[in-house]
């Protein structure tokens, strides 16, 4: 199931798609979402703003998200768009955390995500390794969610099949091992949901 939930971030687009489905699946991991996708108004480079503290975290630390679609490489890196990701972290290192983050939680560190459907090519991956390790502070760190991540991550917090009564577990599962027969599949969802009503 996580290679088909890897591929389909890898072919979402950044406005309305993957930036829409990062503060469902943050708030159900916990964190509190305190900034949403915006149209029209300036972000400064973040796309979502959460505070808490992940499972494998001892502190509670303010994550900061830009979310660029499918994989990361020399052309939405740094090139001469200033929608591309290196422009983007010096924004917000720039503006948004000296001005935007929340008052309440000013005394926390701050942690940069650099979000994407899909992977960081090799092209550019010591370009943005050696970018970062000069950024890096005691109160601000990085980290990549890249599509693997993500994949992981959406499993464990929103595709729990724990959720579903137990009569439907293996009509879900069935119905998502025959995703390349459509009429199969819909077949076992419409089973699965007949048993939910």
């Amino acid at each position: 199931m996580k290679l088909m939930i890897r591929q389909y971030l890898a072919s979402l687009k950044e406005r309305g798609e993957l930036d829409a489905l990062l503060p469902d699946l943050l708030s159900q991991m916990g964190l509190e979402v305190f900034l949403k996708p915006g149209v029209g108004s300036r972000q400064y480079g973040v796309d979502v703003g959460a505070f808490g503290k992940l499972h494998n975290e001892s502190e509670s630390k303010i994550y900061l998200f830009s979310v660029k679609s499918g994989n990361l490489d020399r052309r939405d890196w740094d090139s001469t768009n200033p929608q591309d990701l290196r422009p983007s972290i010096n924004e917000i290192i720039d503006v948004f955390i000296p001005t935007r983050i929340p008052a309440e939680y000013n005394e926390y560190p701050v942690e940069i995500c650099l979000c994407f459907g899909g992977e960081v090519k090799e092209e550019v991956r010591t370009n943005v390794s050696m970018f970062l390790g000069k950024l890096k502070t005691d109160d601000l760190s990085f980290s990549e969610w890249n599509g693997d991540r993500l994949a992981d991550l959406i499993e464990q917090n929103m595709l729990r099949e724990e959720l579903l009564p137990k009569n439907c577990r293996g009509l879900l599962r069935k119905s998502l091992a025959m995703l390349d027969e459509p009429e199969v599949s819909y077949k076992h969802f419409s089973q699965k949901y007949q048993t939910l009503i």
